[in-house]
């Protein structure tokens, strides 16, 4: 690593050297942008493979901006050297074997290696996405800000990541696309076997707007967009809270299954998840007569043991591990969606933990104002979703992944 700097000899105990004097693999730029131009040419010149300008005023700035931005782009083109940004967060990369590449502004990065990645083209809703995933637990393979890809742009980005072995989801925040016909075509061929995940910000006209003034960016037609999405495969979000169901979803390594429970003690909730069940293609059978009877010797005499299931929160709560398990070893029963609104009982996170340990069998679920719920079935690995629906949602997505 060195340090590049006109007059300080070091940087945060980085030895500085006033112009980049030997080639480097990687070049982060972060000076002015009046200053930037001979940053890129003296990186380019020093034979950087790369370089990531993530100082801001360029394209976004008005016309004097895109005018710089072009000669940018132009001197690295010139020099064969990619380019990531300006005014972008830059690029966080797992190498393996416990290493991490870090070249961007943020200092609180993901530590835990997985298979999602993703691309942004905005800084700011990067950070939002590493808080999701230091909240979740959920692990990391590429992130890169393009800011307002003067050079490398979602597409480019779309496609590496689409041939990375390394990479099995993508999840991408885009506010324009500059080359559409090639986007649609470079995400058609990777969604058959990696899903992707779109957030697409600037759908109206103030959206728009604002989309131009912060990257520079052209939203265009959202109905266009829609419609190239679906021709593509792409999984589009309607909102940030979906976005991140989604992404939670597609990064879950759950098996495909048809034929679901609903297990609940929270009547109305259950009702929606079987609603949405049903209308996302899966079946919810009857239970065995077998289960019946073992759920009826568990429950009370009012409660569901259809399916979906009640179990009511007059039961027992001894009883909601036996109930659960029962519903688990059904032998109609292939997946498990579990529903639990207020009432923290830990039995009913224990009954789950301990079917799904027996089992196997896939499960989600949502779980609101129930910490000790809520701990028992994360512990066990179950995907907890931000509304009943949603857990549904996750269930088919994770089985498509």
């Amino acid at each position: 690593m060195l340090a590049v700097h006109p007059s300080a000899p070091a940087i945060d105990g980085v030895d500085a050297v006033p112009t980049l004097d030997r080639a480097v693999d990687l070049a982060l730029i972060s000076v002015p942008s009046v200053r930037a131009e001979v940053a890129v040419a003296d990186a380019a010149g020093a034979g950087a493979g790369a370089a990531i300008v993530l100082s801001s005023g360029f394209g976004e700035a008005g016309p004097e901006g895109k005018a710089a931005q072009d000669r940018l782009s132009q001197v690295a083109r010139d020099a064969g050297m990619r380019l990531v940004g300006p005014n972008c967060m830059g690029v966080v990369s797992h190498l393996g074997d416990g290493r991490w590449l870090n070249g961007s502004y943020f200092w609180a990065v993901p530590s835990v290696p997985g298979g999602l990645s993703f691309v942004s083209q905005s800084g700011a809703f990067g950070g939002m996405f590493f808080a999701h995933l230091r909240s979740s637990g959920r692990g990391l393979s590429r992130f890169l800000s393009v800011g307002n890809a003067a050079d490398v742009g979602s597409t480019d980005a779309l496609e590496w990541l689409g041939d990375d072995p390394q990479t099995t989801a993508i999840g991408m925040f885009i506010e324009g696309i500059g080359d559409g016909r090639r986007f649609v075509d470079v995400a058609r061929r990777i969604t058959p076997h990696k899903p992707v995940v779109v957030l697409k910000a600037g759908k109206e006209r103030a959206g728009a707007r604002a989309a131009a003034s912060h990257t520079g960016s052209m939203a265009g037609s959202h109905t266009a967009v829609r419609a190239a999405f679906r021709r593509a495969g792409i999984l589009e979000a309607t909102d940030t809270d979906e976005f991140f169901g989604l992404i939670d979803s597609v990064d879950s390594n759950l098996a495909p299954v048809k034929r679901v429970a609903v297990v609940t003690i929270s009547g109305g909730p259950s009702v929606l998840a079987a609603d949405a069940a049903e209308r996302a293609g899966f079946e919810l059978p009857s239970l065995a007569d077998s289960t019946l009877d073992r759920l009826r010797s568990l429950v009370p005499d009012f409660a569901a043991v259809g399916n979906p299931i009640d179990l009511t929160p007059q039961c027992p709560p001894a009883n909601f591990v036996e109930a659960i398990e029962a519903v688990y070893r059904d032998p109609a029963i292939e997946g498990v969606i579990a529903i639990n609104c207020g009432l923290d009982f830990v039995e009913f996170g224990q009954g789950v933990a301990r079917g799904v340990a027996a089992t196997g069998k896939p499960t989600t679920g949502f779980v609101l104002d129930a910490p000790r719920v809520a701990a028992a079935m994360t512990g066990a690995g179950v995907l907890l979703s931000a509304s009943p629906e949603r857990a549904v949602v996750a269930l088919q997505m994770g089985a498509r992944r």
